[in-house]
């Protein structure tokens, strides 16, 4: 900015990136010279912004002069603008605000719901299909699946077994002790493992592991329109993408289940040797005499159901993602979340039905 004495040249760019600075330049200038004439002709490059900064000058007296025919273009644009400021936002009343909230969240439940129950049946449909027509099996896509979702997990599914057993080991000694029970920490063990810890622990396991998996390779596919592709190609996207998740989990869930149970009897002994002096042959008659076959049955009863509900969930989350990476994330989340919520409820209803049927 040159000062000519009648008049400021204004040179160089005036966008968003020197707006700052050329504000608090110009306002410096109209501080300390009476001059109330900006020459515009030396101006190289103009945006809105700086636009609008000169409207501003404009209104405040200051005369704009020379400016190039573009520059003036932009800046009758600008100036006939009408500039207001945004109105406040009626405000609500809270307990407005709570009735407006629990309808929605009622519209949400009702609707991924209704969503669920839709997906159910597509599934049922194609699974239906493929069992009926055997040749249609998709047997590399079911045993890459089983190896990642069964083989793979098995270290951390131990892991988790041996740890939650000699969590519920040390409690059960540290609140039986006192009665003089110690020893019937050895069935606290064996029974919460086989008919709930072991399936409920595997199934969360699978949920997050899996399920997020499910949601994310599928996710990732509709984002890059893989999906269309296999449409316009004449595959059903349910045969080719959920049918062989499915069957995979149903079948590698109950067996993780299965060495999820002995994962945690093991720890039970571990606890029953270092706390309590058992040695491994008393531990397993001990176990003998406090589980019955109906225990064991009672978690493997539940595995399939929740490996259906995590791949349906995951699988389902998946398709709905949309065409940007934020969807895949959002998606995947809520697939993780609404497995394990759903798998922590079908789990209590099963004890309360085992238990009115006396299992």
């Amino acid at each position: 900015m040159n000062d000519g004495g009648k008049r400021l040249t204004l040179e160089g760019v005036l966008d968003v990136h020197t707006l700052q600075h050329a504000k608090l330049l110009l306002t410096q200038q109209l501080k300390t010279s009476k001059t109330k004439v900006f020459d515009l002709g030396k101006l190289g490059a103009l945006d809105s912004t700086g636009a609008l900064l000169l409207c501003g000058l404009r209104e405040q007296g200051v005369e704009l002069t020379g400016a190039r025919a573009e520059h003036q273009r932009l800046l009758d644009l600008v100036c006939g603008l009408k500039l207001a400021t945004l109105p406040k936002p009626a405000q609500v009343p809270r307990w407005r605000q709570l009735v407006i909230n629990l309808g929605k969240g009622a519209d949400d439940v009702w609707r991924d719901a209704y969503a669920v129950i839709a997906f159910v049946a597509l599934a049922a449909n194609a699974t239906g299909r493929v069992l009926l027509q055997w040749r249609r099996l998709p047997l590399p896509s079911i045993s890459r699946h089983v190896a990642e979702t069964g083989i793979d997990a098995l270290p951390i599914v131990a892991l988790m077994a041996v740890m939650i057993s000699i969590v519920i080991g040390y409690q059960g000694v540290a609140q039986l002790r006192p009665y003089g029970g110690e020893e019937f920490t050895v069935n606290l063990v064996a029974v919460s493992m086989l008919r709930e810890m072991g399936v409920l622990v595997t199934s969360i396991m699978v949920a997050g592991r899996s399920g997020s998996a499910f949601a994310a390779e599928i996710g990732v596919m509709r984002v890059r329109e893989e999906i269309d592709a296999m449409s316009v190609m004449g595959m059903d996207p349910m045969e080719m993408l959920v049918v062989p998740r499915l069957l995979a989990l149903v079948i590698t869930l109950p067996l993780l289940t299965f060495f999820s149970d002995l994962m945690g009897l093991a720890g039970g002994a571990a606890i029953a040797a270092g706390i309590l002096d058992i040695t491994p042959l008393q531990y397993l008659s001990r176990v003998h005499s406090a589980v019955s076959v109906d225990d064991l049955t009672v978690g493997l009863v539940k595995a399939p159901v929740f490996a259906i509900l995590i791949a349906l969930v995951g699988c389902m989350h998946g398709l709905r993602v949309s065409s940007s990476a934020e969807s895949v994330g959002r998606e995947t989340t809520r697939a993780v979340v609404k497995a394990i919520f759903l798998v922590i409820v079908l789990d209590a209803l099963f004890s309360i039905l085992f238990e009115r049927l006396g299992v």
